[in-house]
């Protein structure tokens, strides 16, 4: 539980910060120069009918996609908030720069919002959509966290990530695929923290929704370890599983790590033909300064494979 609240903690560092400035200024800096443009990206808000949730998406296009007449494997980016232009930079560097991996379209799921209220609802809402159950202990511990930031009366859910693989499923990919040349053979899901917690859910609920899985430091912890739970009823009713999947841990988080060397023992004891699991610890690295270092190596491990893709 002392890792869990660190990560709450440093969560709610960044609201207080900002909550303590002083917002006239900053709204003045901003208004004295442009703003950065990410070149070949596009903002779109997808409705929820399934979530009862406006999607704020972030979608970066190849650099070959407006001369190229050809469809483009989807990567679906948890937390875009803190992650899209970290991922978008190494995809560029990884396709055009040199040739580790095919061109992607990038495809951020976000909660919309300016200042503190992005942040707030980022919060909110990855704690609910990436939650497998509903979880009492974890929904006190952020809002008293969220409260000592300094928003009181805020409700946090968990549980719902039943709702938001159904939103990924039936209703983000058909608008995708529908708007963007997309290639609905080749889809990978990147998920970190809370993120890599619903990349496992989505492995054992609906393998064959993606290819490949980019599952950093995953809290496997939460709610008394149900994923175990999980992998153990696929594994019961199924004698492959399909997917190229990368799980990486930071050293310093040692817990995390932990769980995750535990879950890839499991995985492996299954001996499914179809499955590539690549695993690595990050030495010199906590649950903070991990994630780029796992992206990085992650996005390499999982497009250079002895499949040849």
């Amino acid at each position: 539980m002392t890792e869990n609240h660190f990560k709450c903690g440093f969560l709610i560092a960044i609201f207080s910060m900002s909550h303590h400035l002083t917002f006239s200024q900053t709204e003045s800096i901003v208004e004295s120069h442009p703003g950065i443009i990410l070149e070949r990206t596009e903002a779109r808000t997808l409705h929820s009918d399934i979530v009862g949730q406006d999607y704020e998406l972030s979608v970066s296009l190849p650099n070959s996609y407006y001369t190229l007449d050809t469809t483009y494997p989807v990567l679906i980016l948890l937390d875009p908030y803190r992650a899209f232009s970290m991922v978008k930079g190494l995809t560029e560097i990884y396709t055009t720069t040199y040739t580790l991996m095919p061109e992607v379209i990038i495809v951020g799921i976000g909660y919309g919002g300016e200042g503190m209220a992005a942040r707030l609802n980022w919060a909110l809402g990855r704690v609910r959509d990436y939650s497998p159950v509903q979880n009492t202990e974890t929904e006190e511990a952020y809002e008293k966290l969220i409260e000592e930031g300094g928003i009181p009366n805020i409700d946090v859910e968990s549980g719902g990530a039943p709702l938001f693989l159904d939103f990924i499923r039936d209703e983000l990919f058909p608008f995708i695929e529908s708007n963007y040349r997309a290639d609905t053979n080749m889809r990978i899901l990147s998920g970190y923290s809370f993120g890599g917690l619903f990349g496992l859910y989505a492995l054992f609920h609906d393998p064959d929704l993606f290819n490949k899985y980019f599952i950093g430091s995953p809290t496997i912890r939460y709610s008394n370890g149900i994923t175990y739970e999980f992998e153990a009823s696929y594994a019961a009713a199924h004698k492959d599983l399909e997917a190229d999947v990368f799980i990486s841990s930071g050293a310093l988080e040692s817990l995390t790590a932990d769980h995750m060397n535990k879950m890839a023992e499991k995985l492996l004891s299954r001996n499914y033909k179809s499955m590539k699991l690549e695993t690595v610890i990050f030495e010199n690295e906590t649950h903070v300064t991990c994630y780029p270092a796992a992206m990085s190596r992650g996005l390499v491990e999982l497009f250079n494979n002895d499949d040849g893709e």
